[in-house]
């Protein structure tokens, strides 16, 4: 059987286990750590809503007219696809938010028609949300407004498996690599599916 297996990010350490006179070897890989903050709808919002979720993240601000509109414009195709998927979940953080308040996501997402089950968008602490970026998902720090940091900030997907893995990363401008998204997300439910089937 052909089987396509997607490659998992961010080795944490190696763990090693004594069995039957044998080290065995382990590589445990970094997760994205618990966060919470608040929707588009108002409501609060944490990693607890991911249970069991596959979810592809990005980092992004209302009034940035240029990469983050793009990048929403080729989201908003992830969410399209995967529209009666129940698994899946896109999660979109303002690195903005003194400004992005939730009137402002609500009005960003309604632009974008986004289900606000499914596509969440959120705000809080500015701190929080920089280090959930820098520590949580590996992203540069951005030292200025227009550095290439944070051109590569706005620009970048991440996909998260159910056990908070970084799995995939993707440019958020291209279509080419939406498509592959699209393609390894399927992947991903595909995995979970022959795991739970065993």
């Amino acid at each position: 059987m052909n089987r396509y297996s997607l490659r998992t990010y961010f080795p944490a350490t190696v763990d090693s286990t004594l069995v039957q006179g044998q080290w065995q070897f382990d590589t445990l890989y970094h997760k994205v750590p618990p966060f919470s903050f608040t929707s588009q709808t108002g409501a609060s919002f944490s990693q607890k809503e991911l249970q069991g979720k596959v979810f592809v993240a990005n980092f992004f601000y209302t009034s940035c007219q240029g990469i983050c509109k793009q990048v929403s414009t080729q989201l908003a195709r992830v969410h399209d696809a995967f529209r009666f998927q129940p698994d899946v979940r896109l999660v979109s953080f303002t690195v903005n938010p003194e400004q992005d308040l939730v009137p402002q996501l609500k009005e960003y997402s309604d632009s974008f028609r986004a289900d606000p089950s499914r596509w969440i968008f959120l705000t809080g602490p500015k701190p929080q949300i920089q280090a959930l970026a820098a520590q949580g998902f590996k992203l540069p720090v951005v030292a200025a407004a227009g550095d290439s940091a944070e051109l590569e900030l706005h620009k970048q997907l991440m996909l998260v498996d159910k056990q908070k893995r970084i799995r995939g990363i993707y440019d958020g401008t291209s279509a080419k690599e939406i498509d592959r998204l699209i393609t390894e997300i399927n992947v991903l439910l595909s995995e979970y599916e022959t795991d739970h089937g065993k």
